[in-house]
């Protein structure tokens, strides 16, 4: 190379990098996937940038701090962004914990074809309906709501005090009346849900929307 010749970058094959410091841990990886999937780190990225030397995320003298931020599920989100890019199956979370960390960070950041990954895949692994209840609500999965209500509505065995404590008193005390009451067929017979079998051939989601204001 000489210093006459103009050098040009790569527009695909010429990363920038990014430093991330999670739990005392530094991670140096590209910046573009971050840029692309997250509207949080697009503008962050985007910001106009000042001294080089005190631009955070450069260097592992100065990284970007992640705080509040567990070190496995940083982990796994870059497992799913990275290797879902690139094809690598067994590179991906497996577990519903991966997922779930996955789920977690991605709905943080709004990586948005990420969370949606994550919650294909959680779905996918048969979670339990008192699973499915839990994480949408504390990741916004509204659409897990109904069915997984009603798939306990359903059953004859009643709530267990693990799942009621998961649950919430509340949400317990209204499934139980869901449970307890339902008009069959436009009659006035009611069943009580909670013991006959029949109750496994209802559909509880009108009562369940009512109950709950869904």
């Amino acid at each position: 190379m000489t210093d006459n010749i103009e050098v040009s970058k790569h527009s695909i094959f010429y990363m920038n990098t990014v430093t991330f410091l999670v739990e005392n841990c530094l991670f140096k990886v590209p910046m573009e996937p971050f840029k692309q999937e997250s509207t949080i780190f697009r503008d962050m990225f985007s910001m106009p940038q000042g001294d080089q030397n005190s631009v955070e995320g450069l260097n592992d003298d100065k990284p970007i701090r992640l705080d509040g931020v567990a070190k496995t599920d940083f982990e796994q989100l870059l497992n799913a962004l990275f290797h879902r890019q690139h094809g690598s199956v067994p590179g991906l979370p497996f577990s519903v914990d991966e997922w779930t960390s996955v789920l977690k960070l991605s709905t943080k950041w709004d990586f948005k074809r990420l969370r949606q990954a994550a919650v294909d895949a959680l779905l996918a692994s048969q979670i339990g309906p008192v699973d499915r209840i839990v994480l949408a609500r504390q990741y916004d999965i509204r659409h897990w709501l109904v069915p997984a209500l009603n798939e306990l509505a359903k059953r004859q065995q009643p709530l267990g005090l693990d799942e009621g404590a998961r649950l919430g008193l509340e949400t317990a005390l209204k499934l139980a009346s869901v449970r307890e009451r339902l008009m069959v067929s436009g009659s006035s017979i009611y069943v009580a849900a909670a013991r006959d079998s029949r109750a496994q051939n209802l559909d509880f989601s009108a009562a369940i929307c009512t109950t709950f204001i869904l």
